[in-house]
């Protein structure tokens, strides 16, 4: 690329618009910012989007107009068109900028309320027409709820009137297997009693 020589006026000239730009550019980020709501993780990364291209805009215009050599009256040229923008027009033409975007909000926002007037207007009509509809589905809806619950109270207890017989049911089972081993017991000692007096009798009358 061939590099034109330029005056020192002209240099100045051109670092204190670019003073002012990055000064403009801040306004617009200011701008996305009030209207975006960002936390603490989008700001910082606002901020280190912002400063690196300002960054690069500004190496650019070093390269441009001093072939990359870095000069004192340029880097306060830069600083003096910050500083006439951010004292000077920043407030005036940020208000603009939001007044504005407020003004298209708001155009927007009719635009779209007088085309959804009728779609509202439908919808309003059809709630109407239906509502004697709604309530006939909310109280057939209520009475299933019951019914529901009463037939699920009614499983509830069955289920546990047939849990509680089956439990009677075991514990007489039990109650008689317990009944019968002791009479089987019982009956094995006294068959046992009887063979030994008969075997002592039978000694008794041999002897």
């Amino acid at each position: 690329m061939d590099y034109l020589p330029y005056s020192q006026e002209y240099m100045l000239a051109v670092s204190v618009m670019g003073g002012m730009l990055l000064g403009f550019m801040w306004d617009i980020y200011r701008f996305f910012r009030h209207y975006v709501k960002l936390r603490r993780l989008g700001t910082a990364i606002g901020d280190v989007v912002y400063w690196v291209i300002s960054i690069y805009i500004g190496v650019e215009l070093i390269f441009d107009l001093s072939y990359g050599s870095v000069r004192f009256f340029i880097l306060m040229g830069f600083m003096a068109g910050a500083l006439l923008y951010f004292y000077g027009i920043s407030r005036y033409i940020l208000r603009a900028m939001i007044y504005t975007a407020d003004a298209v909000i708001k155009a927007v926002k009719k635009v779209i309320r007088v085309l959804i007037g009728p779609f509202r207007y439908i919808v309003k009509q059809m709630k109407i027409f239906l509502a004697p509809f709604r309530q006939r589905y909310e109280k057939a809806k209520n009475k299933a709820k019951k019914k529901y619950k009463f037939f699920k109270f009614r499983v509830k207890k069955v289920l546990k009137n047939r849990k509680r017989v089956y439990n009677e049911r075991n514990n007489v089972r039990k109650r008689n297997r317990r009944r019968t081993k002791q009479k089987k017991k019982k009956g094995a000692k006294q068959l046992e009693r009887r063979t030994k007096n008969n075997s002592l009798e039978e000694k008794n009358k041999q002897r």
